[in-house]
């Protein structure tokens, strides 16, 4: 597992601003040794053209504002061809459709530029270990759309009842290998559901499987993590 203590966590940054990007690569080694920032891009395009499958790193934290190809378009691409990479988004913009459309392209976790360094550290670290991160900021944007008469996903599909619970415990802590074994089902077979319930709800990442779930309140906001 990724976010094993003492295990190393190597890290893609992408920004267009030289000094930010900088500053970011010199916090996010300050914050945990454990951290390596093993390449950085300057915008999305360069990062999609440079990243092969040999030297992908466990996360991407992104600016969302970028010329060229912008975070959300870059999301996009990277899901398709690296779907394992955690991206963590970056973004000054405080409104929940950014938010929302970055969540849907399949980001792993989102903050504001000007996060506190212990935030991002418990950001990065918890994409890691749990392939997600929500902190109040996304709550209260999740809270504030959801409630909103146009929903963010309104598919018509069935959901039998083990895709219901896999739904449920996607909303929790649970590794997918811990998913698997409260169902008593292979992590082959879990594989086969993610799969199925992706290209069924349209989503593309657990974080959509979150939001399809407090939309549709199979799960309550009260019951996720972080």
């Amino acid at each position: 597992m990724i976010g094993e203590a003492n295990h190393q966590i190597s890290i893609s940054v992408v920004d267009d601003h030289r000094l930010f990007r900088q500053g970011l690569i010199n916090l996010i080694h300050q914050v945990d040794p454990n951290f390596k920032v093993v390449s950085q891009f300057s915008n999305g395009r360069e990062i999609l053209d440079k990243l092969k499958a040999d030297n992908a790193p466990d996360i991407v934290v992104m600016d969302m504002h970028m010329p060229i190809l912008n975070g959300y378009d870059t999301t996009l691409e990277l899901k398709k061809t690296h779907p394992d990479i955690g991206i963590l988004a970056l973004s000054m913009l405080d409104d929940e459709v950014t938010l929302i459309k970055m969540l849907k392209a399949g980001v792993n976790g989102y903050l504001s530029k000007d996060v506190e360094p212990s935030e991002l550290k418990t950001a990065i670290s918890t994409i890691a270990d749990k392939g997600y991160y929500y902190n109040e900021y996304v709550a209260g944007k999740l809270v504030s759309v959801i409630q909103s008469p146009a929903g963010i996903i309104d598919p018509t599909v069935e959901l039998n009842e083990q895709e219901l619970q896999f739904i449920e415990l996607s909303c929790s802590e649970h590794t997918y290998k811990m998913i698997a074994d409260k169902m008593c089902l292979s992590i082959k077979t879990i594989d086969g559901y993610r799969a199925k319930l992706f290209d069924k709800l349209q989503v593309k990442s657990r974080v959509g499987l979150v939001l399809f779930a407090l939309k549709h309140k199979v799960v309550s906001l009260e019951n996720l993590p972080g």
